[in-house]
């Protein structure tokens, strides 16, 4: 009898649990300040239903600073977080895994990844000597503290750290960094309850204010890298196409959503000088052609700025694409090399006005005596000698430029 009743109470309990709303909301691109606002407003809200938050993250990294304050909300939340690295292809990297390892319940789509969370310095390369120790003892530290709470295999998210390791979902799954791997929402969402002690009721999903959207668009950095570059191309189209004011205008507005951004994100000075530094160099390439020399130096300006620009003390992951560097820096290229073939093709060309562009063309004898006279030509009336003796009215070919005075011949019929 107490077999039957035992049985009966394991049948039943599923159906005792308490059925709770999954308030789902999306975190993509950087992780900064706006990104820790939505989260903690999103928690609250499932907090004020007695519901349970997702986040569907995709991720790079992030600001190390919003990261702790994420990380903090969710410790301390009474509401359970499930963190879903959805869907496949995304990656949970740098301020992420931290995010994700912090949660109650982290699970990772088939074809994600999760890791390399090591710290860099503002070149984008390993810190060196004593700051080198002091930066990663801390991070470890931080790792290792979310690890112990959640129950999760030390090791392993500690060496995200110490060696930017990185796992599949599967390798994160078999190695205790993650609890679940799925493809399906509400799936990851029962197998949490089935370990929080909840059952799935409603899937609602929270959308992002206006304002949240426009600092999520502006927290990517390819974006802005890209603003920086159409701002700067519209000015210069508004110096040469001047009146219309519309280049103008794109110009300003991009470059105030640029300065916008980097107030989301901390660029790094260096970088930036650098970008200035290599439009300067394009630009006198235009004026003071050094056969390409100029351009290589403007090159090499551009690239290392790209790839410095974001990469500062607190910036976890954060960088340019290599293929957008590697894109605008070609475009670059193939424009200075066209405005090249343009200026050396014109350089070898005849000239088209003055003296020398009369050889070869057609005039009309206005008065002749013996070897000389005047012939009409272009609107203007010049001097003329040949060594033939010409009729009035009759058709002419200048065959050369000597001081003031035109020789021709006699055209042929």
């Amino acid at each position: 009898m107490f077999r039957f009743l035992l049985f009966l109470a394991l049948l039943t309990m599923p159906l005792l649990a308490q059925a709770k709303d999954i308030f789902v909301i999306e975190v993509s691109g950087v992780i900064t300040g706006y990104t820790e606002k939505y989260i903690k407003t999103s928690i609250d809200k499932a907090s004020e239903s007695d519901g349970v938050l997702m986040l569907k993250i995709d991720t790079p990294g992030g600001l190390l600073q919003s990261t702790r304050g994420i990380v903090q909300l969710i410790l301390e939340s009474e509401t359970p977080v499930i963190t879903f690295v959805s869907p496949q292809g995304s990656r949970a990297g740098s301020a992420g895994t931290f995010i994700a390892l912090a949660s109650h319940f982290a699970a990772m789509s088939e074809g994600t990844n999760i890791g390399a969370a090591h710290p860099v310095n503002i070149t984008g390369k390993d810190f060196e000597g004593n700051m080198a120790k002091k930066i990663e003892n801390d991070t470890v530290a931080f790792m290792r503290s979310i690890a112990e709470k959640r129950g999760r295999n030390t090791d392993a998210a500690i060496a995200t750290v110490t060696e930017s390791k990185s796992y599949t979902a599967n390798q994160a799954l078999s190695l205790g960094i993650i609890d679940a791997v799925g493809n399906d929402s509400r799936d990851i969402a029962e197998k949490a309850g089935g370990k929080l002690g909840f059952s799935v009721d409603d899937m609602v999903t929270l959308k992002a204010t206006p304002l949240q959207k426009v600092a999520f668009f502006l927290s990517d950095p390819n974006v802005l890298v890209l603003l920086l570059f159409i701002g700067i191309l519209a000015i210069v189209l508004e110096f040469k196409i001047p009146g219309t004011f519309v280049f103008a205008a794109i110009g300003i507005a991009a470059i105030i959503m640029f300065l916008m951004g980097i107030n989301i994100i901390p660029i790094n000075s260096l970088g930036l000088l650098l970008l200035v530094a290599g439009f300067c160099l394009l630009g006198a390439e235009i004026f003071l052609p050094s056969f390409g020399l100029l351009t290589v130096a403007s090159m090499a300006c551009l690239g290392t700025g790209l790839y410095l620009l974001f990469s500062t003390e607190g910036n976890m992951g954060i960088g340019v694409s290599f293929w957008l560097i590697g894109s605008l820096l070609a475009l670059i290229l193939a424009v200075a090399v066209l405005i090249g073939r343009l200026i050396f093709r014109d350089f070898r060309s005849k000239p088209a006005t003055g003296k020398q562009a009369l050889t070869g063309k057609s005039a009309k004898v206005i008065s002749w005596k013996e070897n000389s006279g005047q012939i009409f030509v272009h609107g203007e009336i010049w001097n003329a000698t040949s060594e033939e003796t010409l009729e009035k009215d009759e058709k002419v070919t200048i065959v050369g430029v000597d001081g003031m005075n035109i020789k021709v011949e006699r055209e042929l019929v």
